[in-house]
């Protein structure tokens, strides 16, 4: 069988998520695969004026701008070591993210992942942590596209 679409595989598949684990100041840090286009050795950002210090620029990918957010520097208030660059898929925003570096790609089921109580300070680190799970006796903390996006778009309007 080329290809086994059995009921049993089915509801195996919709209970398995594959996440991109990588390293930030020696924390581990995921998102979900689907979301990303790629990941980049990083290479040149192109700066713009008058943003806040963890946008670092613009990087081109393949003739599309993206714009190159440090998350040390987001996050924890340190800068990364400018190694990797994850890249989003055009279709969730174009944005990049500089990361120290990549671990591993894992299959993570559904009801491994917790969710986590989302912090109330704006300037909380937990607020763009939605959910964690266990890996190798380690936690890995997945981030939340959709409030470090919305984190960025207030700080442009403030």
């Amino acid at each position: 069988m080329l290809n086994d679409t059995s009921p049993s595989k089915q509801a195996n598949a919709a209970t398995i998520e594959k996440f991109l684990i990588f390293t930030i100041q020696d924390r581990l840090y995921t998102l979900p695969s689907r979301m990303i286009n790629e990941v980049a050795v990083y290479d040149k950002a192109y700066p713009l004026p008058l943003l806040p210090e963890y946008v670092k620029g613009i990087i081109n990918r393949y003739s599309i701008p993206y714009a190159l957010i440090d998350l040390g520097l987001f996050m924890l208030k340190t800068p990364s070591t400018l190694s990797k660059v994850v890249v989003l898929k055009e279709s969730v925003d174009k944005v990049a993210f500089m990361i120290d570096d990549v671990v591993d790609i894992v299959d993570i089921p559904l009801e491994d992942i917790l969710k986590v109580e989302q912090g109330r300070e704006n300037q909380d680190a937990t607020v763009v942590i939605e959910a964690s799970f266990e890996w190798h006796q380690m936690d890995v903390f997945v981030l939340s596209i959709r409030e470090i996006i919305n984190r960025i778009k207030q700080d442009f309007n403030a």
